[in-house]
């Protein structure tokens, strides 16, 4: 391939990686994050589940540490994401130095992902049967299945 060409497709993946960086300044705006999972803000969760008083309690107990846990390491990532692009695009890229900063961003995103199932968990736990049909079916319905993937 000509250098031209693989100089576009380098600037067509990093104009995507630019926009996974702003959805994450995105995703830390006041309630983004219950609206991104559940399509609706955190209150909303709680009366669309039907919680009752002793359960909201718990709830927003559960809650208020969970998401500070998902935004301080969100914070981490952005900044191995900001180090990442910047020695891409550095004089002299350092395919070490990038691939520590991509390994680094894995492991956060794969503790993250640790945190949500171990949330869900907690979650499961205080929630009655109907209740826990209807976290089912808030949260499959804010992450379809691709088309023709099943």
């Amino acid at each position: 391939m000509k250098p031209a060409v693989w100089k576009l497709l380098f600037a067509a993946s990093l104009l995507v990686n630019m926009g996974v960086i702003a959805g994450g300044l995105w995703w830390r705006s006041p309630g983004m994050a219950e609206r991104a999972y559940f399509g609706m803000g955190h209150e909303q969760v709680a009366d669309h589940l039907r919680l009752d008083d002793e359960q909201r309690a718990r709830w927003h107990e559960l809650e208020k540490a969970f998401v500070s846990e998902l935004n301080a390491s969100a914070r981490q990532i952005q900044v191995h994401r900001e180090r990442m692009v910047r020695e891409i695009l550095s004089e002299s890229p350092d395919r070490a130095a990038i691939e520590r900063e991509r390994e680094a961003i894995f492991r956060l995103q794969e503790a993250q992902q640790r945190q949500v199932v171990e949330q869900l968990l907690k979650e499961r736990e205080m929630l009655r049967p109907e209740q826990r049909r209807a976290l089912i079916e808030l949260l499959l319905a804010q992450h379809p299945v691709a088309p023709g993937s099943r």
